[in-house]
């Protein structure tokens, strides 16, 4: 045992059972650390301290699995509680740098990537507010590999950020090109850049990543009350977007009311809601599985017959103490923006009613999510000054506004500097919609 006396590092099984001993701990219970790095100064300060000081062997860069002659990869996670008293990721799992002048030769079944998440050891913790991180709860250690339904999306994934760098377009890669693997950008100082091989463009250094969406299903054992969009024999092998294409186009036409009817669906507030639940062969009562793996959350935006929507894209109302305390990285806000979203498009007709036109699925670019953290800071300043009742305009910010979103003016909640004032919530600008549906749709 080269190691560890306590675990053979050859023998998955040892070191899984060694691992196993860690849940319901701490390390400083389980260890003989006595301070840990800042996590806000080095990401991955806990994932480190297990590496040396439970498992005693030094953290390092090196590209082959943690426990090579295991072929065992140990990734540490936080979690963090909801305020219903689930547990979700609190952020996306890092599995290893792109290296954009190899990855273009590479196919993704025998990809760098693969190789690394082939077996991970994964070891989640709870992440608590102002806790010491040696006193974080270890509440899962457990190995998990890819299940083989979730491999064709993350292959189409995995093909569309490297089909980017084969067309000498690395620069130009976001996380919202993907749903379940993403290619994150990893770099403390936002001007380092690493060359292409087919352009003379530079581009961020990016690493491959689970987005948190899906690790929350993955720790959580994905969801008991989620049922899978049902596939024919001919769907094994496609991707997430175009099997919910697939089931909607049948239905492109039909009026809200046409559909409420063929569907069985009643009158209510929520109608359109429970029409594309049934579209997608999921009971009402039921979350999508594949909707809970990727983060995405469907959304009835109705477009007048110009094409913009009726009404701008809200969110909930905000805490005016939590804005006041959290960056923005750290709040709802940003949470929010880093959902991937089913826009089920209605469109106007000549008559005025709204017809199912089409779908397509949004998510923020990098791009825009640097022009909605300046309108959230902007309104976090406010705050800060004692000026909680002045929201940020939608001609202050292209994507971005703020405005109020409570029943009427008497609908209030407490700030940190005055009086009560009223509820308020960001919104998505309806002309910034529309422009990213078109572009969505490719018009």
């Amino acid at each position: 045992m080269a190691r560890h006396e306590e675990y053979d590092e050859k023998d998955v099984h040892s070191i899984v059972e060694y691992a196993h001993k860690l849940v319901g701990h701490s390390l400083r219970e389980k260890t003989n650390a006595s301070k840990l790095d800042d996590p806000h100064r080095r990401k991955g300060a806990f994932g480190n301290a297990v590496e040396e000081y439970y498992f005693h062997y030094a953290p390092n860069s090196d590209s082959a699995p943690d426990f090579s002659e295991a072929g065992l990869e140990l990734k540490c996670t936080p979690l963090k509680r909801t305020t219903k008293g689930g547990l979700v990721a609190k952020e996306r799992l890092v599995l290893s740098m792109i290296d954009y002048m190899s990855v273009v030769n590479e196919t993704f079944e025998t990809s760098h990537l693969m190789e690394k998440i082939d077996n991970i050891l994964l070891i989640s913790y709870l992440w608590e507010k102002d806790v010491d991180l040696l006193d974080y709860k270890v509440v899962l250690a457990d190995v998990w590999s890819i299940p083989p339904e979730d491999v064709p999306q993350i292959k189409a994934d995995w093909e569309t950020v490297v089909n980017k760098v084969r067309s000498g377009h690395a620069e130009d890669i976001s996380g919202s090109d993907t749903v379940y693997l993403e290619a994150c950008t990893k770099s403390a100082n936002s001007k380092v850049r690493r060359s292409q091989p087919f352009s003379s463009a530079c581009a961020k250094p990016r690493a491959w990543a689970f987005k948190a969406s899906y690790m929350t299903s993955v720790q959580n054992h994905l969801l008991e009350n989620a049922k899978a969009i049902g596939r024919s024999a001919d769907e094994g092998s496609i991707g997430l977007l175009e099997l919910v294409r697939r089931r909607f186009e049948p239905f492109f036409g039909l009026t809200e009311a046409e559909l409420a009817k063929k569907m069985g669906v009643s009158c209510s507030k929520d109608r359109c809601a429970r029409i594309t639940k049934r579209i997608l062969g999921i009971g009402e009562n039921e979350q999508i599985a594949e909707f809970v793996k990727a983060g995405i959350e469907p959304k009835t935006i109705r477009l007048k017959k110009n094409g913009k929507p009726k009404e701008p894209l809200s969110f909930r109302a905000f805490n005016y103490y939590d804005l006041e305390e959290r960056e923005f990285e750290d709040s709802d806000f940003y949470s929010y923006l880093q959902n991937m979203y089913l826009f089920v498009l209605y469109r106007e007709d000549q008559d005025g009613a709204y017809r199912l036109s089409d779908i397509c699925f949004w998510q923020m670019s990098d791009d825009d999510l640097d022009e909605a953290k300046a309108c959230y800071d902007q309104m976090r300043e406010n705050v800060r000054e004692g000026l909680a009742i002045v929201s940020v305009r939608s001609t202050e910010n292209r994507c971005c506004f703020v405005k109020t979103h409570g029943r009427d003016s008497k609908d209030t909640c407490p700030q940190p500097h005055g009086k009560p004032v009223p509820k308020k919530s960001f919104w998505l600008n309806a002309n910034y919609i529309a422009d990213e549906i078109a572009k969505a749709l490719g018009r």
